[in-house]
């Protein structure tokens, strides 16, 4: 029986103009309202899907995922985790309880490790 994860995300976002060169930031007259929506999207795991819990971060990268379409990632210990979709470049920091999801290209090589010390994370991928 396939187990249903829903993934839930808001943007906002406020319109902005710069009168003069330097000058102080105005409400964008043009547009005159906010942009605001949220959006909830549901990946439903199948043979190509996992969800995995409970695995042990160390100073070495460990690889949670490759030719995959979208990953995520949460943080559920206490020490900080840098993750890498480029296996190069550690870009994206989680703190405790912290999460991180995208839709992602398939050639990415999503690596996850720690400065220092130990952690453990949850992370979902889907093909």
């Amino acid at each position: 029986m396939a187990t249903t994860y829903k993934v839930r995300y808001k943007n906002h976002c406020t319109p902005q103009e710069q009168i003069a060169s330097g000058g102080r930031y105005y409400l964008d007259s043009d547009c005159g309202r906010k942009l605001t929506g949220d959006a909830e999207t549901s990946a439903t795991l199948s043979a190509t899907g996992t969800l995995a819990t409970g695995t042990s971060i160390s100073t070495s990268a460990t690889q949670i995922a490759s030719s995959k379409d979208f990953v995520y990632v949460k943080n559920t210990g206490s020490t900080n985790v840098l993750v890498t979709l480029d296996n190069s470049n550690y870009l994206i920091l989680l703190s405790e309880n912290e999460a991180f999801a995208s839709e992602i290209s398939t050639s990415a090589d999503v690596r996850v490790k720690t400065r220092s010390g130990t952690s453990t994370i949850e992370h979902f991928t889907e093909t």
